[in-house]
């Protein structure tokens, strides 16, 4: 490209950007003013100093922004349709649906809570406490928040706050389900909704929990989520964090999910996404305090045209802490993956214990997968270990299946699954689990496997 052809792609680039903070900011200037206004104006303009993250910064090289950009969005509508409750997690607890972005009493659960768990709608506290809505959420802001973090404090207007008091141990999942019911019938002139939920969970010291995320759509719908996640585990909590993205392929979906962990606190996430055009997951883990461990694991499944991003940082800060990451790719067709993980270990940060594994699998030959391990290793007492592969369904493994009876379908399908079953087993919600081995069914092995199966 010569300079006249690399100053003009600048411009138009620089047009592009100033265009979507325009339209974003005329959203914002509706909205009804209130003791969050101010800091949904400082947050948007934070936003407006960069505009959407491009391949220039290094965090997000493998993924391009610019459909996103480019699209309409408005605030969702506050009408709420019919929720569809076919595809939810039965027997999974306390249930909060989130439609549109907004409460939805319908389909959620109303049963007691325990003395010790304390589980609020934000909108709610929005409209009762507004001030201390925004105290709350100015203290829990990441240190260095992301232009994206930015735009979803400028436009959030709900989302759930979790409590866990200290020693206190809540069995029951607390199951979040984000909707689109609303939209069925979405007109083709009309401008696409936009939600920004605010996920916020505090665990005292030597409390428990478990969080399930849920992101549904329907299928025709184009729209575009932008969640925040942020949780809280003093010292000696457990929480446990499962995250389903099973949005539309018409839809764009950004997820950032912040973690804080002091001494002998235990964070673990599995991360599942099959769903969405483009995804992107961000999350960070920070282990404050000795003796703290995260262990994050992950299966992104893109096929057709999608493009699924997960980026991880896991920062040790304190001495004698552990992090484990398991992380696998199937991708099909013209799908896009992107696994990018990186491990922190700071200067007074010894004995430290961190693995990470990045595994991946190509159907196609116009599928891909980026893999992208890192180390940043700044103290000499530590065990680090990473790496990664990609690679196709080895051909002797389908030969011998193939040589006891089955089809070559039903081998492929069957190697697929057992590639896939790792992450799986690893669930410890036997709800949730059931569930994502049956959408792996489904998607991978259709009748072919189960039929194959009872004959063997």
């Amino acid at each position: 490209m010569n300079a006249a052809s690399h100053a003009a792609a600048s411009g138009k680039a620089a047009q592009q950007v100033v265009a979507a903070t325009d339209r974003y900011r005329a959203l914002l200037e509706r909205l009804d003013e209130s003791p969050l206004a101010q800091l949904r104006r400082t947050a948007f303009e934070q936003f407006a100093t960069t505009g959407f993250p491009t391949q220039r910064d290094e965090d997000w090289k493998y993924t391009n922004l610019r459909r996103l950009e480019s699209r309409s969005f408005q605030p969702a509508s506050t009408t709420l349709g019919a929720a569809d409750e076919s595809n939810l997690i039965a027997g999974t607890g306390v249930r909060i649906v989130l439609g549109n972005g907004q409460g939805n009493a319908g389909p959620s659960s109303t049963s007691p809570l325990p003395p010790g768990v304390t589980i609020v709608s934000f909108r709610h506290w929005l409209e009762h406490d507004p001030g201390a809505a925004a105290t709350f959420l100015q203290r829990h802001a990441a240190p260095h928040p992301s232009a994206l973090e930015h735009l979803n404090t400028a436009f959030t207007d709900d989302g759930v706050v979790v409590e866990i008091a200290a020693n206190t141990s809540f069995e029951q999942p607390i199951y979040i389900v984000h909707q689109w019911p609303g939209h069925m019938g979405q007109a083709a002139s009309s401008a696409a909704p936009m939600s920004h939920p605010r996920i916020i969970v505090r665990a005292g010291p030597n409390s428990h929990c478990t969080l399930i995320e849920h992101y549904l759509g329907p299928a025709e719908l184009e729209s575009f989520t932008n969640t925040v996640v942020s949780l809280d585990l003093e010292a000696g909590a457990k929480v446990a964090h499962y995250r389903l993205q099973q949005e539309s392929p018409r839809s764009f979906h950004v997820s950032t999910v912040r973690a804080r962990q002091q001494r002998d606190s235990h964070y673990t996430c599995h991360d599942i996404a099959f769903g969405a055009s483009l995804a992107r997951t961000t999350m960070t883990t920070t282990l404050e305090g000795p003796g703290a461990a995260a262990s994050l694991h992950g299966l992104f499944m893109p096929d057709g045209t999608r493009h699924l991003d997960t980026y991880t940082l896991v920062d040790h800060v304190a001495p004698n802490t552990i992090s484990s990451e398991e992380y696998r790719g199937i991708a099909d067709g013209r799908g896009r993956g992107v696994f990018r993980g990186k491990v922190i270990v700071r200067p007074d940060a010894q004995q430290i214990d961190s693995r990470q594994s990045s595994r991946n699998l190509l159907l196609s030959g116009g599928a891909e997968i980026d893999s992208r391990p890192e180390l940043e290793i700044y103290a000499n007492d530590v065990k680090c270990s990473h790496g990664a592969t990609t690679g196709q369904l080895d051909a002797m493994s389908v030969f011998y299946l193939r040589s006891r009876g089955l089809s070559e379908q039903q081998a492929r399908a069957l190697l697929i699954r057992a590639f896939a079953e790792s992450i799986l087993t690893s669930i410890g919600v036997s709800e949730v689990r059931n569930y994502l081995e049956q959408r792996l069914h489904e998607r991978f092995a259709g009748e072919a496997v189960l039929s194959a199966g009872s004959s063997s």
